[in-house]
This record gives C-alpha cells, sequence and structure tokens, in this order.
C-alpha cells in the first residue's frame, strides 16, 4: 500500500490491527503455553475490534483532515512485517507476548504522535491526537487484561 496522505494511514493503520490478529494468533498457535494462548485470542479480538475502530475514522473525519499528506515518518520508520507467522512467537511466554504487542503499539504511537507535531492546528491534527488517544487507551486495556491473567 503506497501510503502518502492521512487517510492512507487510516486505511493502512486499520489493515494493520486486521493482520496483527492473525499473525499473532497464528505465530501462537503452537505454543505450549496455555496463558500466552489465551492471551494471543484475547489480544487478536482486541485487534480486530481496533481495526474496527480505526476504519471508522475514514466515514467520520473530513477531506481537509484525510487529505493531509504525511510521507516523511513512513519512508524512515517502517513498522514491523505481519504478514507471515513468525515461529519464535510461539515459544513467549504471555509476559513476553504482551511485550511485543506493547512494542509494536508503541511504535504505532510513535508514529501517529510524529505526525501530529508535524500538523499544527489543522483538522488532521485533531485525528491523530484522537488516534493516539485510541491507541494508547486500548494497549492500557490489553496491558491491564494481561495483567489479570498473570494474577491466576
Amino acid at each position: 500500500m503506497n501510503i502518502e496522505t492521512i487517510g492512507d494511514v487510516v486505511a493502512w493503520s486499520s489493515k494493520f490491527h486486521s493482520n496483527l490478529a492473525g499473525f499473532i494468533e497464528a505465530s501462537v498457535a503452537s505454543s505450549t503455553d496455555e496463558r500466552a494462548k489465551m492471551l494471543s485470542g484475547y489480544i487478536a479480538d482486541h485487534e480486530r475490534q481496533l481495526a474496527k475502530t480505526v476504519a471508522a475514522f475514514d466515514h467520520v473525519e473530513s477531506d481537509n483532515a484525510l487529505g493531509t499528506w504525511c510521507t516523511e515518518f513512513l519512508n524512515q520508520q517502517p513498522l514491523p512485517d505481519t504478514s507471515t507467522k513468525d515461529e519464535r512467537w510461539a515459544s513467549f511466554s504471555a509476559i513476553e507476548l504482551m511485550d511485543e504487542v506493547r512494542e509494536i503499539h508503541g511504535q504505532l504511537i510513535a508514529l501517529f504522535s510524529h505526525l501530529l507535531s508535524r500538523c499544527g492546528a489543522t483538522p488532521a491534527a485533531d485525528m491523530l491526537e484522537q488516534l493516539v488517544e485510541l491507541e494508547e487507551h486500548q494497549l492500557m486495556l490489553m496491558a491491564h487484561s494481561a495483567n489479570r491473567l498473570e494474577d491466576l
């Protein structure tokens, strides 16, 4: 996908979350750690819902926000490839799995924050601020649930 505008970022981000869900499930499927398997299912469901939430931005935001150009950061900071499963994830404990998910979401938050810092006071800035808050909030929810799983 060629990403040039904020609208492209929204579409890509939605697809990324959807792909991440499948990637996590496929990568952890052969794990012998039952907690990691349970957590991977929870995270995958959460990522699918997050994909739908992010996709909704494309329908509610103005063309002014979605049409803002933003190629600079993406050329310098590629995000992880989630197109094929990664066998090493099957050896992760639930804690290590959550650490990887935190890292990936941290990269998305960094992307949105960087784009936000470059927008000034524009409609795109408002949308990017909402995306940063959404990512941070959803990561917090996943981390809280992962901590509760560890308490069991």
